[in-house]
């Protein structure tokens, strides 16, 4: 069953260590899109989480959480670009990466581990999003994400480009 999260409005502003009990969110210089979705979403997918960050948090009953992109990007049964996204698909995950960084592999896109890659949910026209440089959780208009991300993302001989994932 897909989750649809209705508790997004009480992330904003907080930082993740609000959000999650485990060291890792201590760390402020860690990317922590992923993280912050993942809690949200109640991802925890084979992979690096936040409590299998040290063997202290390996100890805690609390569920982690998955902390990397491409992870929660491989688990999403529907991906493709956003200017692409179905109409009846109304609340999603957006990610954006560089084009070099997604590849198709026959009817499947695979992203690769380049550091320039962020993800969102999209719901209600908002990309409610981990703001790493300000440490906390942010909600954009669609609009307004993609130009963040292309000016934050875009360089020379670069093209920046915008994926959703259904709902795990």
């Amino acid at each position: 069953m897909t989750k649809i999260p209705t508790d997004l409005p009480r992330s904003l502003n907080k930082s993740i260590s609000q959000l999650c009990p485990f060291s890792i969110g201590k760390i402020n210089n860690q990317n922590h899109c992923a993280h912050y979705v993942s809690h949200m979403m109640g991802y925890e997918f084979s992979g690096p989480t936040c409590k299998n960050f040290t063997w202290a948090d390996k100890q805690q009953p609390a569920k982690g959480a998955t902390i990397r992109v491409d992870d929660v990007f491989k688990s999403c049964k529907l991906t493709g670009l956003l200017s692409a996204k179905p109409a009846s698909v109304t609340e999603c995950l957006v990610f954006v990466t560089l084009s070099s960084n997604v590849k198709k592999v026959g009817d499947r896109l695979f992203m690769g581990n380049n550091p320039r890659k962020h993800i969102g949910i999209l719901q209600k026209g908002k990309v409610w999003n981990y703001s790493n440089s300000n440490n906390k959780v942010v909600s954009d208009l669609q609009a307004a994400f993609i130009t963040k991300f292309t000016r934050a993302y875009k360089k020379t001989g670069t093209t920046v480009e915008f994926y959703y994932g259904t709902f795990v």
